[in-house]
């Protein structure tokens, strides 16, 4: 049962514009599968005349809280809809209407409407006013009771007129409904009218007022002390004990008795049934599954037993699947269970409903059985039935509660635990609760529920146990909303994981709370990284060199950062470079001042010397070097690589020869090389090499056989002249062969 409930009107405002003189009357109320036909009567509180009649379809919300209200509220559309009164209405749902949509029948006046959302139909019938209507359950048929005592059948399109009754009854009935597809019965308080499609009539008469409640296949009837069902006898049934049947099932059956008695007459029955075996054994396990004597079941199961005998291709799985469905059916019969469903029912119903009604009656052990005997997971009957051990508590404690729990639940694989640790908390048996989810498998189940009954300490650590980051957010977030900031970083602190994972968030999101988290954690050096960029991005180093606000407190920034580095020995290189940086930029600016075509802010030392360098600017350069402690082998490697990039090789060659080289002079060559320089500067520098080895390879690279000859000659290395006279070939003049020749004769 569903319970529905809206704190405002559902139908909207009153068309005639005077919402605050009119009151809605709910004046007839029709409930089907997904929700329910509402007819509204807006009545004028004044004078409480009726303004206006409306008809609402309200589509009900599938969520089972009681404030879930209704989903959608649509008006149908019934346009004349205020005249005449209305004596009945019944529903055609979508699954079952002419059009596939929800339409309403109304006895309206004299006559039947149809309405939908879209437009309201009068049909052509005039035998009116009908007091009670009913539809068939296929949709296909309409049943309608007039106040003169006639039951008129007809074709919901209203093209046919199947049935003309006269009940002879002078009062209006009480209830009209189907039996199955096939009859129709009224109730007058004790008394039944069942009439058939032909006409036909039979009455019953009852001691005490009944309800009838319409079934798929039948109708129930129920009174104060008793239950009984009325539907059509299957034909199938009919043909088996029919008198004198000589049906193919009926034949059958009798076989099997005469078998049982040791008579030929078996034989002769099997001979005459012949190549309808198949049929006959379908009709007796049909009208084994229809009876509900247990008795007969036996008796037409082994007459379809003994036809499979002598029928070797009929289907083994039907005759299985019809002997489970008995089964099924008379333990669910028993009076101790009291479902006496018809096979019909049980099919419509399916296995996985009763299994539910089962477990709702608290039948759980018998919903287990039939779960497992027709191939259905246990795990809901399991959960049932573990919600209702905690509800009852039965003085059992909280371990021996979870033992027995728990031993049930882990006998049935990959079932979760979680949903019952949830139920025991909202019983308020936190402890149960807790200890119900120490079993729970699934991580992404179990930390959402601690962290609902308020263990968040064991959350967090199961969140980064299942090394799920996702998982470790969603738990940090929750608790973070949870508790106090302090409180918070007191549990991140101990966990690394967790901690690396909240700052990388703090970074990209929560830079204001940045700082605090980290001044928490003690991470200095983080704090000095955040502060660091912080200054430089809210003082861009080019912008603040034409502010002196914003220079200021760059270079204050800097300092501040440096400062932070230095809580730690391991960060003393980047307290280091944050004063270096700041000197840096009080340098460039002096340069920027003394000259303002030239830009010097956002270059690195190295950057700036090589500028003061092409600008020949001497004085500011020494400066440099001296400020930062540049070495002589970093200026003159820089000043090499600086003249080399600008292809000033006469500036290049000068520096070559201001005094000795701290860098050698192998580092000219290389650079100079590397830039393209003419061989005549670079025989400059492969002058001033002093390896003779390293000058006679170099001249040799750049084509000077003759000088490459003579360094080779220096060395007194057979080998490297021999090699130098192979890279000569042809090229070499005769004075120069000569010289290798006899240099190489001399040091033979």
């Amino acid at each position: 049962i569903s319970k529905y409930k809206s704190t405002t009107n559902p139908f909207g405002d009153s068309p005639n514009g005077a919402e605050g003189d009119v009151e809605f009357v709910v004046t007839d109320c029709q409930v089907w599968d997904e929700g329910v036909v509402v007819i509204a009567t807006e009545r004028d509180l004044a004078t409480g005349e009726r303004v206006s009649r409306r008809c609402f379809s309200l589509l009900c919300s599938s969520s089972n809280s009681v404030e879930s209200g209704f989903m959608q509220v649509e008006e149908l559309k019934c346009p004349g809809f205020e005249h005449g009164d209305i004596h009945s209405v019944c529903v055609a749902e979508p699954l079952t209407s002419i059009s596939g949509k929800l339409e309403v029948f109304l006895a309206v006046g004299d006559g039947i409407c149809v309405v939908d959302a879209q437009n309201m139909e009068r049909q052509s019938i005039d035998k009116g006013p009908f007091l009670e209507m009913s539809l068939c359950p296929n949709g296909q048929l309409l049943a309608a009771i007039n106040e003169d005592g006639e039951l008129l059948v007809v074709s919901t399109d209203f093209q046919q007129f199947l049935t003309e009754f006269q009940t002879d009854m002078d009062e209006e009935p009480d209830q009209l409904v189907w039996c199955g597809v096939d009859s129709v019965v009224a109730r007058w308080e004790e008394e039944l009218v069942m009439v058939g499609p032909y006409g036909d009539c039979v009455k019953y008469t009852y001691d005490d007022g009944v309800i009838l409640i319409p079934e798929c296949d039948g109708v129930r009837i129920l009174s104060d002390n008793v239950v009984d069902f009325l539907y059509r006898v299957p034909d199938c049934m009919v043909e088996i004990y029919r008198p004198g049947s000589t049906a193919p099932s009926a034949l059958l059956y009798d076989a099997r008795q005469h078998f049982d008695n040791q008579t030929a007459r078996a034989d002769e029955n099997l001979r005459t049934i012949g190549d309808q075996l198949v049929d006959a054994i379908d009709k007796c396990l049909e009208a084994a599954g229809y009876t509900f004597d247990v008795m007969e079941q036996k008796s037409l199961l082994r007459a379809a037993s003994y036809g499979h005998v002598f029928c070797a291709e009929y289907p083994k799985d039907k005759f299985r699947e019809m002997c489970q469905a008995i089964r099924v059916l008379n333990s669910v019969r028993d009076a101790q269970v009291g479902i006496p469903l018809t096979l019909l029912q049980y099919q419509a119903l399916t296995p996985q409903v009763l299994v539910s009604r089962l477990a709702n009656s608290h039948h759980h052990l018998l919903a287990c059985r039939v779960a497992q005997y027709s191939g259905i997971g246990i795990e809901r009957v399991l959960h049932h039935w573990a919600k209702i051990k905690i509800l009852k508590g039965d003085g059992i404690t909280d371990q021996d509660l979870c033992d027995v729990i728990v031993s049930k639940l882990q006998s049935c694989h990959g079932s979760s635990i979680a949903g019952v640790a949830s139920y025991a908390f909202q019983r308020s048996r936190k402890k149960l609760a807790a200890m119900l989810l120490e079993f729970e498998t699934r991580v992404s189940k179990q930390v959402p529920l601690l962290l609902e009954i308020g263990e968040l300490q064991r959350a967090i650590d199961k969140a980064i146990e299942s090394g799920d980051a996702d998982l470790v957010y969603y738990t940090l977030f929750f608790v973070k909303q949870r508790i106090s900031l302090q409180e918070f970083l007191e549990l991140v602190n101990h966990r690394p994981q967790a901690s690396s994972l909240f700052i990388s968030y703090c970074k990209k999101t929560e830079s204001d709370s940045l700082k605090t988290v980290l001044q928490s954690m003690g991470k200095h050096e983080d704090i000095a990284s955040t502060t660091f960029a912080e200054i430089l991005s809210e003082n861009n180093p080019i912008e603040a060199n034409d502010d002196p606000n914003k220079f200021a407190n760059l270079v204050s920034g800097l300092q501040r950062t440096a400062d932070l580095y230095t809580f730690t020995k391991e960060h003393a290189f980047e307290s280091r470079a944050c004063i270096e940086y700041a000197k840096l930029l009080k340098t460039q600016r002096k340069l920027q001042d003394t000259s303002s075509h030239t830009q010097y802010t956002g270059l690195s030392v190295a950057e700036s010397m090589s500028q003061c360098i092409m600008l020949g600017n001497a004085r500011a350069l020494t400066q440099l070097k001296s400020d930062f402690k540049i070495t002589d082998r970093q200026f003159w490697f820089l000043k090499i690589r600086t003249l080399s990039n600008a292809h000033d090789w006469n500036t290049l060659a000068d520096f070559a020869q201001e005094k000795k080289s701290p860098v050698g002079y192998l580092p000219f060559y290389e650079a100079a090389k590397e830039k393209g320089a003419p061989n005549a500067v670079l025989a400059t520098f492969i002058r001033k090499i002093g390896d003779a080895r390293s000058r006679a390879e170099k001249f040799a690279a750049i084509g000077l056989v003759n000088e490459a000859a003579e360094a080779a000659a220096a060395t007194k290395d057979q080998d490297l002249l021999t090699r130098i006279r192979d890279m000569a070939g042809t090229s070499v003049n005769s004075i120069a062969n000569n010289a290798i020749g006899q240099l190489r004769g001399k040091f033979a």
